[in-house]
């Protein structure tokens, strides 16, 4: 096999993608295939897996297989969706790509997180996982990886009610670069009392400032502008702490802390 020659295996079930898995070596799962420039030499496609393409709502949460197309969660529209979800959905390639493009290969991305990472980790989401002996699960807040042996089966999101729910994309439109990040803001309250707050961020590290958010919880609205300025100082904490051993584009951080700002400006 040359370096220019890859091998695509299909599965038609969960059985036959955990034999490829412990039979062939340095076997790669791939989807829809939209984000990768290069094809691995060996890979698995999950594209006829009907398990793995599943959508089941439930009173308090939806369950998508990682396997479903982005175009097919759109058609469910906000009515059975997090508004924020549908806006990241939007904002992800063209209509043709999301055709294609799935769940699971946008969230389980090498290099960098792409468009729905941010929302599903604000929405406190959670993974699923198989191996031939077990199922273990995961919220999107602690995942660092798969587990060996292990195929994502599923992606449960809650459907909470949301008063503010914004959604950024920052970089350029249809293009993956280093400026490329994704910006989650979202609030419930209840008689001008924050009940619920999530912030994150994801582009080459994704993190929620946590922080932040449990220091605003049980806060009365409206917020002031000192307020407002103390609270975008330490999200700038929490920005430089994550990324504190990583380079990135400066404009990033600049870029993050404006949405901040705007996000708690909702808040007056």
């Amino acid at each position: 096999m040359s370096d220019n020659d890859c091998n695509v295996f299909y599965a038609r079930n969960l059985t036959e993608i955990f034999y490829h898995l412990k039979t062939i070596s340095a076997l790669k799962i791939v989807g829809g295939c939209t984000s990768i420039q290069k094809m691995p030499q060996k890979a698995i496609s999950t594209i006829y897996v009907p398990e793995l393409k599943t959508i089941n709502k439930h009173e308090r949460y939806i369950e998508f297989g990682p396997g479903t197309f982005l175009s097919n969660i759109l058609a469910l529209g906000e009515r059975n969706l997090p508004k924020i979800l549908v806006d990241a959905i939007k904002s992800t390639a063209t209509p043709f790509i999301r055709n294609i493009a799935t769940i699971g290969g946008n969230i389980l991305h090498d290099n960098c997180q792409y468009s729905l990472y941010a929302p599903l980790l604000a929405l406190d989401s959670s993974l699923e996982f198989k191996s031939p002996s077990e199922t273990t699960y995961t919220s999107m807040l602690n995942f660092k990886q798969i587990p060996e042996g292990s195929v994502l089966t599923k992606i449960r999101v809650p459907l909470n009610d949301w008063d503010i729910s914004i959604y950024s994309r920052l970089g350029p439109e249809h293009q993956i670069t280093e400026n490329t990040a994704h910006f989650a803001f979202l609030v419930e309250t209840d008689k001008s009392i924050i009940n619920n707050l999530k912030i994150a961020f994801a582009g080459k590290l994704a993190f929620r400032a946590q922080e932040l958010e449990n220091r605003l919880l049980g806060l009365r609205l409206p917020l002031n502008s000192k307020e407002i300025a103390n609270y975008v100082n330490d999200a700038a904490i929490q920005f430089d702490k994550t990324y504190e051993n990583e380079s990135y584009p400066p404009v990033l951080r600049q870029q993050f802390l404006n949405l901040i700002r705007y996000s708690f400006e909702q808040l007056t």
